[in-house]
């Protein structure tokens, strides 16, 4: 089993849900975490000069979906075939879309401001979003997002998913109640759950 150093802010952001992936498939890793105080004399032995940042026996890769992907595959968290890891990466990506939407509001420093940029994306982006995640959980009837098994897609909504139920409540859901299901049944996962009960506590 190769050696797993995953390096990253004390925060969820973009590395949880490769924790996630980790943590589901029971796999150990060295969990680095830092300030952001402590990033700039870190900085340069990062490649691209940014996190995430995986590890493996030594050798470094870089940038979040591509980290996540290569240990779904790892674990057997990536789809049954090419079809299905296709569709898991899809959605994959539209987290990662949300995630980038998202972050003008996490950096405004005026609270009003703030306030008013996180309900245009709950109400622009997010909303639309999850009717049409509503519609192919429909479609797919296994209760997942791809195929009939977990995969690293429905790891990453959960992830997502269940910070912006932290942050702003269900109500955003009510009209959702598969991806309700979806997250429901990600978190009661042995694995996930004992992640989630231990883990560092962190705004994002």
């Amino acid at each position: 089993m190769p050696a797993y150093k995953l390096h990253y802010f004390n925060l969820r952001g973009r590395a949880e849900l490769a924790r996630l992936i980790l943590n589901q498939a029971g796999v150990e890793f060295e969990d680095v975490r830092f300030e952001r105080a402590e990033w700039p004399a870190l900085k340069a032995s990062m490649p691209f000069a940014q996190v995430p940042v995986l590890e493996v026996d030594g050798q470094m890769l870089a940038q979040s979906n591509t980290i996540s992907r290569y240990l779904a595959r790892q674990h057997g968290l990536a789809g049954k075939d090419e079809w299905e890891q296709a569709q898991a990466d899809m959605y994959a990506d539209n987290i990662n879309d949300l995630m980038t939407g998202m972050r003008p509001a996490f950096l405004e420093k005026d609270a009003d401001k703030q306030k008013e940029l996180y309900q245009k994306f709950m109400t622009d982006s997010v909303a639309p979003h999850v009717a049409i995640v509503e519609k192919q959980l429909e479609k797919n009837g296994s209760g997942h997002l791809v195929g009939k098994e977990l995969t690293w897609a429905d790891l990453a909504y959960y992830g997502y998913f269940s910070f912006l139920v932290e942050k702003f409540g269900e109500d955003f859901l009510k009209d959702a109640p598969l991806l309700k299901a979806l997250i429901a049944m990600v978190e009661a996962l042995p694995n996930i759950k004992k992640w989630v009960e231990s883990r560092p506590k962190t705004e994002i």
